[in-house]
């Protein structure tokens, strides 16, 4: 990677800023600050200041729109940092392998991978915050007449998805806006990719991550809420942030193949 110096003196500042800030509004727990800078200063070294930009703006719009409407969320902020180190790594990892990859394997359209996989990430984070505050309760995406909780993997809801929609289009914008992408095709197809890894992540969320079935049938992440034995729903070696990986990774990967092929 080719870079001016300022651009590594001013990509660090932004870590460090973000790390602190982090830290200190508590949208991170002291291994998620710490994973964050690391992830951070790795994709500033290997895809330059433009691509650190575009991870920081779903970092940042993520940790906003966690804490909007923090009441009807029933967060309570100031017991526990919002995400910790295993949600950082899972939608951060991705992109910095993304990163390295365009670094050490030149000529290949590795900022549509990395573009595609910050906007699945910011797509489903922006369906999950925002869909937690509509009105209607969330549907199934396999059942959509079966209503689940606000926030169940697999539940979606029609202001969320909308939401979505629009946060991986802002994330292939701002891309495209710093040089990350060239061409119409390439806007569309991260934006497109970002989104359909949003929907990937819900079916899986729905149909594999593990979650469990009271006794009334209602279906629930945490098992203590049964208050009784609860039926375990989906594999227990599937979580939701191996759903997020997954799922980031496939919409980068997809995004890189149908880049090269056009």
């Amino acid at each position: 990677m080719i870079y001016q110096a300022w651009e590594l003196v001013v990509g660090l500042a932004l870590v460090t800023v973000l790390a602190a800030v982090s830290a200190a509004k508590r949208y991170l727990s002291a291994a998620g600050v710490l994973s964050g800078a690391i992830i951070g200063t790795g994709v500033l070294v290997f895809g330059g200041l433009g691509w650190l930009v575009l991870l920081m703006a779903f970092t940042v719009l993520g940790s906003v729109l966690t804490r909007t409407g923090a009441d009807l969320k029933g967060m309570m902020p100031e017991l526990k940092a919002d995400r910790g180190a295993k949600n950082v790594l899972a939608n951060g990892l991705p992109p910095l392998i993304f990163a390295a990859a365009a670094s050490l394997l030149i000529g290949w359209p590795w900022s549509v991978a990395f573009t595609a996989a910050v906007a699945a990430a910011t797509s489903d984070t922006v369906s999950t915050e925002v869909g937690m505050l509509s009105r209607s309760p969330p549907r199934r995406i396999t059942r959509p007449w079966e209503s689940v909780p606000p926030g169940i993997s697999g539940g979606v809801s029609a202001v969320g998805t909308l939401a979505g929609a629009l946060g991986a289009i802002a994330i292939a914008s701002l891309a495209a806006s710093m040089g990350l992408l060239t061409g119409p095709y390439q806007i569309a197809l991260a934006a497109s990719m970002g989104f359909v890894g949003n929907l990937l992540d819900s079916l899986l969320g729905d149909l594999a991550e593990i979650k469990y079935r009271c006794g009334d049938g209602a279906i629930v992440e945490d098992p203590s809420i049964c208050g009784s034995r609860a039926e375990r729903i989906g594999y227990a070696v599937i979580n939701n942030h191996t759903v997020n990986a997954i799922t980031i990774s496939a919409a980068g990967i997809i995004a890189f193949l149908l880049s090269t092929i056009h």
